[in-house]
């Protein structure tokens, strides 16, 4: 199981940390050093500026779970669990935090939340830079999705994992 972090604090995000969570998405981004996706991939895989109304629905809705991770009072992350669909719909941190064991707890947080909600089997659509980080989860891959962002083709690693207990299932 995942360990909590000292110093790291999770909570459900309110409709008031939407430019949080867009600020997260475009600095988790922008700080990739990636030789998987080109310059005018990632840049087109940026939300526009003005996206914090679609965080502000998606945390408004009762389909998903959104979590703000926070260091010692500073924003540091966040991801998002889809209810519905039994996926794990985002998960981004800040670059100045990576690699500090927060993607790590948040994923942790994610999975418990679905375990909650009765989800055996959970899956992710993860870029192809953070596969590896998902495999170390105990993630396989199943299959690969392309998206066209902003006329962009973007492809990705389509991912799951057992989380209630039972890998034969």
């Amino acid at each position: 199981m995942y360990e909590q972090m000292v110093g790291v604090q999770f909570q459900q995000a309110g409709v008031d940390d939407a430019g949080t969570l867009l600020s997260i998405k475009r600095a988790a981004i922008g700080g990739i050093d990636s030789d998987v996706y080109d310059q005018r991939q990632l840049e087109g895989w940026q939300p526009d500026i003005d996206a914090a109304s679609d965080f502000e629905r998606a945390i408004a809705s009762d389909t998903f779970d959104v979590v703000l991770a926070r260091v010692d009072g500073t924003d540091a992350a966040y991801g998002v669990l889809n209810a519905t669909a039994g996926r794990i719909d985002a998960l981004y941190v800040r670059p100045e935090y990576s690699g500090e064991g927060i993607a790590t707890s948040l994923a942790g947080q994610l999975e418990s939340r679905a375990r909650m909600r009765g989800i055996e089997e959970i899956e992710i659509v993860s870029s192809l830079n953070a596969r590896p980080f998902y495999e170390t989860l105990g993630y396989r891959t199943c299959d690969a999705k392309h998206r066209t962002i902003d006329g962009v083709e973007l492809e990705f690693a389509v991912m799951r994992k057992r989380i209630d207990g039972d890998p034969d299932r």
